[in-house]
C-alpha cells in the first residue's frame, strides 16, 4: 500500500521522474523475511527535498508539507501568509488523462502510468532494503543502483525462491 500513499506525494513534489538519493533509517533490525515497523525513514532527493515517514507518530504536530515559504499542517492549516491568495495565483496543473480507455484510444499517457508507479514503488522498496540491511543507503536514481553497495544492489532484483519461476 505504501506506493499508493507515496504516489501523490511524488507528484506534488514534482518527483515523478526521479527518486531519492539517500535513505536514512531509524528502525530495529528485523528478520530478512519480516515486514516490521520502523521509527523513522527519511528519503532525501538530490535537491534536498525530503519525505519523512514517521512510523511512531512522534511528530504529531509536524507539518505535512514544508517549503521555503512556510508549512502546511493537518486539516490544511498553514503558517503561509495569504495562502488562499497564493493558491489562487498559481497556474492550474496541466490536464491529465484519468480514464484508461481514453488513454488507449488517444495513445496519450495515462495519469497513473507505469513510470510513475515504478518510481513510487521504488521509494517503498528502497525503504524495505534499508530495513532488511539495518542501515542507511545512498542511491543513484538515474542508474537505479545503490552507490558502492553490492549487498544492497543484490536486493534490487533478488532471485526467486523455488519452485517459483518467470
Amino acid at each position: 500500500m505504501g506506493q499508493h500513499y507515496l504516489d501523490p506525494v511524488q507528484y506534488l513534489l514534482g518527483k515523478d521522474e526521479t527518486g531519492p538519493v539517500s535513505v536514512e533509517l531509524d528502525a530495529p533490525q528485523q528478520h530478512y523475511d519480516a515486514v516490521g515497523s520502523w521509527r523513522r525513514i527519511t528519503y532525501t532527493y538530490e535537491d534536498g527535498c525530503q519525505i519523512i515517514l514517521d512510523g511512531e507518530n512522534r511528530d504529531q504536530d509536524a507539518a505535512y508539507i514544508e517549503g521555503p515559504h512556510g508549512k502546511i499542517y493537518r486539516g490544511f492549516r498553514s503558517d503561509i501568509k495569504d495562502m488562499e491568495k497564493l493558491i489562487d495565483s498559481l497556474p492550474d496543473p496541466e490536464p491529465q488523462i484519468t480514464t484508461f480507455s481514453e488513454s488507449v484510444l488517444t495513445r496519450k499517457k495515462f495519469a497513473l502510468n507505469e513510470s510513475n508507479g515504478h518510481r513510487s514503488c521504488s521509494v517503498v522498496n528502497l525503504g524495505i532494503i534499508a530495513l532488511r540491511l539495518g542501515r542507511n543507503l545512498k542511491f543513484d536514481p538515474v542508474k537505479q543502483q545503490f552507490i558502492d553497495d553490492e549487498g544492497a544492489d543484490r536486493l534490487i532484483d533478488p532471485p526467486m525462491r523455488d519452485p517459483w519461476r518467470i
